[in-house]
C-alpha cells in the first residue's frame, strides 16, 4: 500500500516508523515542513518553514500537492496537532490514521497550556481520525479528556529495533575515545531534549551528591533542540556547584550513534514531569545499559521498579540516591539490564509493532470511506489561515 506520513523532521519518530514499514513492502512519503534528520531511506518531501504570510501560502500548496500527487491509500498523521496537523487535516485525505505523542494531548508539557487554537486544532484531528493510536494506555486517559473516542482507539508503543539497538563494545570504545574519558570514569547519560520539560535541572542539582558516592562519575548533558535560555541557566548552575569537570555538554547526537553512545554509558536518566512512553527508554534497555527514571504512570505500564528499571521521586536527593546505587551495585545494574532486555524485546519490538499497524491500516481500506463535512472543511481552511498566519 502507499502510506503518505506527515510528522515533524526534527525528531527521528514518524522517520524511524516509516522506515519499519516500508521493510514490510510498503511505499511510504513523509511530507513535513523545515529540517530534517538524515533519512532512513523513506521519500521525504520537505520546505522552508515559512516566515511571511505569502511565504506560508505556497508552503501549505506545495504540502498539500505533495500529499495527494502521491495517492496514498492512506495519510498518517504523527503528533494530533500543530501547524502539519491542520495542513494534514486540511487535505481531507482518507483514510487518516493519528498517532499521539504525548504534548499534544498533555497541556501540562506546554508552558501556559495549550492556547485555544492548538487545543481546538488537536480536538479536530482527534475527531476526524478514522483510527487513533497511543504510545501508551495513560495517552488514552489524556485523549478522553477531548472526546469519546474509545472505540477508535488503539495503544501500539512502536518501540524500536533491537537489531540496531543492541550492545556494542567496541562503539563505545570509540565513543569514551571520542569523549576522551578516563578508564575509570563512570558515564551518565541524559539522552532528553534539553528543555525544562525534562527536569535537567533536578539532575544537575543531584549531582554533587553523586559525587560525593562516586567521584567517578562524569555527567553527559544531550543539546538536541536545546532551549538557549535554559542551557544558558544550566551552565551557570554547573559553574556556580563546582561541577565542570564533571559535567559535559556534548551537543546534539545523531540517531545512528545512538547505539554506541548508550553502550559506553554506566547509566541512562529520563526525568520529564509529564510524558508518554519515551523511545529512549526503550533504547536504553536494548543497549543494555541501566535505566534510572522518574515515576510516570506511562512508565509503569511497561517497566517496574527495581525489576527493569529505577524509578524515582522527582527531587535530587531521590535522584542522586537511585544514581548512586546504579553505579556503586554491581549486581543490582546486572539484573536491571538483563530483565530490561527481555521486557523490551517483549514489549517494544518496532518491526512487530510495525506489523500490527499494518493490520490495522488493511482493516480500515475493507471499510466504507468516510468523508469530511464540506462545512467543517471550511472551518478548517479559516482556523489554518489563521495558524499559517502565526
Amino acid at each position: 500500500m502507499r502510506i503518505a506520513m506527515v510528522g515533524n523532521g526534527r525528531t527521528v519518530h514518524a522517520l524511524v516508523r516509516g522506515a519499519a514499514l516500508q521493510a514490510r513492502g510498503h511505499a511510504v512519503r513523509l511530507v513535513t515542513l523545515g529540517p530534517v534528520l538524515p533519512s532512513t531511506g523513506i521519500e521525504v518531501r520537505t520546505r522552508p518553514i515559512p516566515a511571511t504570510l505569502a511565504q506560508a501560502c505556497v508552503a501549505a500548496r506545495s504540502f498539500l500537492r505533495d500529499l495527494r500527487e502521491f495517492r496514498p491509500d492512506l495519510l498518517h498523521v504523527h503528533y494530533a496537532g500543530g501547524r502539519l496537523g491542520t495542513l494534514a487535516a486540511f487535505s481531507g485525505l482518507r483514510p487518516l490514521v493519528v498517532t499521539v505523542m504525548g504534548g499534544d494531548v498533555q497541556p501540562e508539557q506546554h508552558l501556559g497550556g495549550l492556547p485555544p487554537l492548538e487545543r481546538r486544532a488537536t480536538r479536530r484531528l482527534l475527531e476526524q481520525a478514522d483510527l487513533l493510536l497511543a504510545k501508551s494506555d495513560a495517552l488514552r486517559v489524556e485523549i478522553a479528556r477531548f472526546g469519546d473516542f474509545g472505540a477508535k482507539t488503539e495503544t501500539v508503543r512502536w518501540g524500536i529495533d533491537v537489531a540496531r539497538f543492541r550492545r556494542d563494545p567496541q562503539a563505545a570504545a570509540a565513543w569514551r575515545a571520542r569523549l576522551g574519558v578516563a578508564a575509570h570514569d563512570r558515564l551518565v547519560l541524559s539522552p532528553r531534549i534539553l528543555r525544562p520539560l525534562y527536569n535537567i535541572h533536578l539532575l544537575v542539582e543531584a549531582w554533587p551528591r553523586v559525587l560525593a558516592q562516586v567521584p567517578q562519575a562524569l555527567l553527559l548533558l544531550s543539546e538536541h533542540r536545546a532551549d538557549a535560555a535554559y542551557r544558558a541557566q544550566l551552565e551557570a548552575r554547573v559553574a556556580a556547584l563546582g561541577l565542570g569537570p564533571r559535567v559535559r555538554f556534548i551537543g546534539a547526537l545523531d540517531y545512528a550513534e545512538m547505539p554506541g553512545l548508550l553502550s559506553a554509558c554506566d547509566a541512562s536518566v529520563n526525568l520529564p514531569f509529564s510524558d508518554g512512553l519515551p523511545q529512549s527508554l526503550f533504547e536504553a534497555l536494548a543497549s543494555e545499559t541501566p535505566a534510572l527514571l522518574g515515576r510516570l504512570a506511562a512508565y509503569e505500564e511497561v517497566v517496574r521498579n527495581e525489576q527493569e528499571v529505577l524509578l524515582v521521586d522527582l527531587e535530587p536527593q531521590a535522584i542522586a540516591i537511585g544514581l548512586a546505587r546504579l553505579l556503586r551495585e554491581p549486581g543490582l545494574a546486572a539484573r536491571l539490564t538483563r530483565k530490561g532486555l527481555e521486557r523490551v524485546r517483549a514489549v517494544a519490538s518496532l518491526p512487530r509493532e510495525a506489523e500490527r499497524v499494518e493490520g490495522f491500516y488493511t482493516r480500515l481500506l475493507a471499510a466504507p470511506r468516510r468523508r469530511t463535512p464540506w462545512p467543517s472543511r471550511v472551518l478548517d481552511a479559516a482556523t489554518l489561515l489563521v495558524r499559517l498566519r502565526g
